[in-house]
């Protein structure tokens, strides 16, 4: 599936030149709640739930992307005003099994789900394979993101920072840049390297007779 990395032009170039993303941990995200995506309203099982997923966070971190690069308010909130790029992925239909990370569309719904009974007697092996809700729920006025995730362990660290390598993963195919963005196409070729022969770099504008970002042909 198709996955799209949006970014201002600084961070944008900076992930081409060293092929990685930086890793969100669940505290950094914009969304208090993240990976909480069931009512809560017994104190017990809000406790018991919250330690587990504080647990979770502490080791694992995610990559939000989204199905789609057309809508442009995504473009205005995560892409610096139109003025950054979108990286578009390749990304493999990964399941988490033997322990790789879990690549899944979000869900979104209008209400918390109904906690699952038998969360709390599970063993943590057992509430683990919840990871494949618990990440990828989220309330339904998120749905304009479309977002697709990759959920995984915590990888290379750097001044306390973890990053997620291109190549080790996904891969890069296309570079979309933003309809308000001063980046030049030598400039982008330049920060892909070796990597510039296989990647679409591309124009985006405003749709003349819809709501949409679209290819500019002109440029």
């Amino acid at each position: 599936m198709r996955g799209y990395k949006f970014l201002n032009k600084d961070f944008g170039l900076k992930s081409l030149n060293e092929r990685r993303l930086k890793q969100s941990r669940i505290h950094e995200l914009n969304d208090p709640f993240e990976l909480a995506p069931y009512d809560l309203t017994n104190p017990r099982v809000r406790y018991a739930f919250l330690s587990v997923r504080n647990a979770l966070g502490r080791e694992n971190g995610l990559l939000c992307l989204s199905a789609s690069w057309q809508d442009p308010v995504i473009w205005a909130h995560y892409a610096d005003k139109h003025q950054g790029i979108c990286l578009g992925f390749e990304i493999p239909r990964i399941t988490g099994d033997g322990g790789s990370d879990i690549a899944k569309r979000v869900t979104y719904v209008s209400r918390p789900l109904r906690f699952p009974a038998e969360f709390l007697s599970l063993p943590q092996a057992g509430q683990l394979k919840h990871t494949n809700r618990i990440p990828f729920t989220k309330f339904k006025h998120w749905a304009y993101e479309k977002e697709i995730r990759v959920w995984g362990r915590l990888s290379n660290e750097e001044d306390g920072l973890h990053f997620f390598e291109f190549e080790q993963r996904m891969r890069l195919v296309e570079v979309r840049v933003g309809a308000n963005c001063t980046l030049t196409r030598s400039a982008i070729m330049r920060a892909l390297g070796a990597s510039a022969d296989d990647t679409r770099v591309i124009k985006v504008r405003a749709a003349y007779n819809r709501f949409a970002m679209v290819q500019d042909e002109e440029w």
